[in-house]
């Protein structure tokens, strides 16, 4: 397992990452489900995340995102799992709504409790652009076509997720296989198909510290993006962490835990270009210089997450002994 995983990295790290394509977090490993049906309901609890995001805090047309998402198991001790995912993002005048269900079978695979999770999604994509979309060359029928466009697609995924509670996972899985286009306007964009690697290991340091490195690899085979982080986790209440996503940002994420609720919070440092200032220029309905923007540069961005689970209630008539050593 470490030498393909090396192996893996090694590749990714060769790609350049160019531009995002779906949705991005910097908390990702919280959200295994969201981009893994194979992970639905494979820890045996009901687990709720959402997510709100803004990225390039600062930047004109700066991407803004939120994510609710659910899995559990159908039943306590059950191998089967099943979820739901809503994502809306805004990227200028473009805004995208994905909303999918999913589904999963579990495969216990050896005596230590792991599974092998095999899963399937279903699910819309809605895309629009906004009523107020105007081309700075009146002339531009393209452009003025897209003002007020929208259309839905389908989406189609699937993923294999291995999951070894208090030690590590693995997964890979395909998001929008299903090859297609959208109408928006005169234009016609391409859905493109998306592969994710996920993974994680937990490290014990001291009886009050866990260690817990993970990483995502996503990639529509023509650009790509990569996510390492490590995070330490005190008594697993408190953790404090960071990643580098290459090209694009340094992260810092924090975080607690009470009465069962995680809250997270991670800002990322941009390292690109965006960084930078430049000037961006505004035009108002005749064509006219509205207002020119001359600190128009990425600050960062800012994420905020809420997440909890918790255990399903076993089949009645069912007796349960529990060892208060392991309490």
């Amino acid at each position: 397992m470490k030498r393909v995983l090396s192996i893996m990295v090694t590749l990714f790290l060769a790609s350049k990452a160019y531009a995002q394509q779906d949705p991005q977090f910097s908390q990702n490993m919280f959200l295994t489900a969201p981009v893994n049906p194979g992970a639905a309901g494979i820890k045996g609890m009901h687990c709720v995340d959402l997510v709100a995001r803004q990225q390039w805090t600062g930047f004109e047309g700066k991407p803004e995102t939120g994510l609710l998402s659910y899995n559990a198991p159908v039943s306590a001790f059950s191998n089967f799992g099943f979820g739901g995912v809503l994502t809306y993002d805004r990227l200028g005048s473009e805004e995208s709504v994905f909303f999918k269900v999913n589904g999963a079978y579990h495969i216990n695979v050896g005596g230590d409790g792991g599974k092998l999770g095999i899963g399937l999604d279903l699910g819309v994509i809605q895309k629009s652009m906004g009523k107020n979309l105007k081309a700075g060359d009146a002339s531009d029928a393209l452009v003025a076509s897209l003002a007020g466009a929208s259309d839905m697609g389908f989406d189609v995924g699937f993923g294999l997720f291995y999951f070894k509670p208090r030690s590590l996972y693995f997964g890979i899985s395909g998001q929008k296989l299903l090859p297609q286009q959208l109408t928006l306007g005169m234009a016609n964009p391409k859905i493109r198909q998306h592969a994710y690697i996920t993974t994680g290991y937990v490290h014990q340091a001291s009886n009050n510290i866990v260690l817990k490195p993970n990483m995502l690899v996503k990639t529509d085979l023509t650009s790509t993006q990569i996510d390492v982080n490590l995070t330490a986790f005190y008594k697993e209440r408190f953790w404090l962490g960071g990643s580098y996503r290459v090209q694009d940002a340094v992260v810092a994420n924090v975080g607690f835990k009470t009465q069962g609720v995680k809250v997270g919070f991670s800002y990322d440092f941009t390292t690109q270009g965006l960084a930078n200032p430049g000037t961006f220029t505004k035009w108002d309905d005749q064509g006219d210089v509205a207002e020119k923007i001359e600190n128009n540069r990425s600050f960062g961005g800012v994420e905020l997450y809420l997440g909890f689970c918790i255990m399903p209630p076993p089949p009645a008539g069912l007796e349960i002994y529990v060892d208060p050593l392991f309490l």
